[in-house]
């Protein structure tokens, strides 16, 4: 099903018809300071004066309808990029399908907080010395989880991502642990945000294993060839080291507290200042309900990290 839900992701967000879309800059529609600012490509500080493409969203705390860039909301990534483009980060972060419009928003919103929190961690001085937790006593999902990898030669490894939304943001990391070279060079990784420790980190957990799977059965097409025995022993070695010997520490209940409803979230999304979140609708299915709905923080940060 989450499979079925991404194609129909990309198919709605670069479908969205032409009378929905307007030009103007963000100064003659009078957009706040500071506003899709975090969002820019490097070089584009001046892009408020310049004519790009808007699409009406919805302010989710206020109701009012308040226009976001295109740019932020399609999925057309080609070369040359489309006319008006050019001028934000190209990401699908906040793009989500669902069954309804507000769990396609609710989706959309954990991912763009798990992205800022993400791209927040890169930013971290130490960060896997000083944020990684033990993967015990965060819920018996986890446990599961753990248990089947571990039972498979994967070693897992977690770590805290930090979010000044309080909200809880896990990175994981897998690798096999068995005798010989891995099959692929390097670990695979998942992140997740959600409404508990434990949501989380299992969403971080199968993701990270998916990946994994995914690449050995040639089922991924962003791990290539390339990635195939490339790694020497001593990258394994320090990859392994990394994920089955590295310090963990238990999850500190400040940060273990889970988010009771979506009200709180987007509370706690305004009060850290990433806000507004705004929902802009892309797309919908008459026959079978599915909503797709891009989600925009509009003062996150983006996390385009490629290593």
């Amino acid at each position: 099903m989450g499979a079925i839900m991404e194609s129909l992701e990309r198919y709605y967000a670069e479908a969205i018809p032409a009378d929905r879309i307007f030009l103007a800059t963000a100064e003659e529609l009078e957009i706040a300071n500071g506003l899709f600012d975090t969002l820019v490509v490097a070089g584009s500080e001046d892009w408020r004066s310049r004519t790009i493409a808007w699409i009406m969203g919805v302010d989710v705390a206020t109701g009012h309808a308040l226009p976001v860039p295109v740019e932020l909301v399609h999925t057309c990534y080609t070369e040359p990029p489309p006319v008006h483009d050019g001028w934000f980060v190209r990401t699908t972060t906040g793009l989500a399908c669902h069954v309804d419009a507000h769990s396609a928003y609710l989706h959309g919103l954990f991912e763009c907080i798990e992205r800022d929190a993400m791209a927040r961690a890169f930013a971290t001085h130490g960060f896997f010395d000083r944020m990684r937790i033990r993967t015990t006593g965060l819920g018996p999902g986890v446990d599961q989880v753990c248990s089947v990898a571990e039972s498979c030669g994967i070693a897992v490894a977690l770590w805290q991502a930090p979010s000044p939304t309080g909200v809880p943001v896990i990175w994981c990391q897998t690798i096999e642990t068995g005798p010989g070279e891995p099959m692929l060079a390097l670990p695979t990784e998942g992140y997740a945000a959600g409404p508990s420790v434990e949501a989380a980190a299992m969403s971080a957990m199968l993701e990270a294993l998916a990946a994994r799977a995914g690449a050995i059965s040639g089922a991924r097409d962003d791990q290539t060839r390339a990635h195939y025995k490339r790694s020497t022993e001593d990258v394994v070695a320090r990859a392994r080291k990394l994920i089955a010997d590295g310090v963990a520490s238990p999850m500190p209940g400040a940060l273990g507290s889970a988010i009771p409803d979506a009200g709180s979230l987007l509370s706690s999304v305004l009060a850290a200042g990433l806000g507004p979140a705004i929902a802009v609708p892309v797309g919908h299915d008459l026959e079978t309900g599915v909503r797709c709905v891009r989600t925009v923080l509009a003062r996150a940060q983006p996390f385009s990290v490629v290593r």
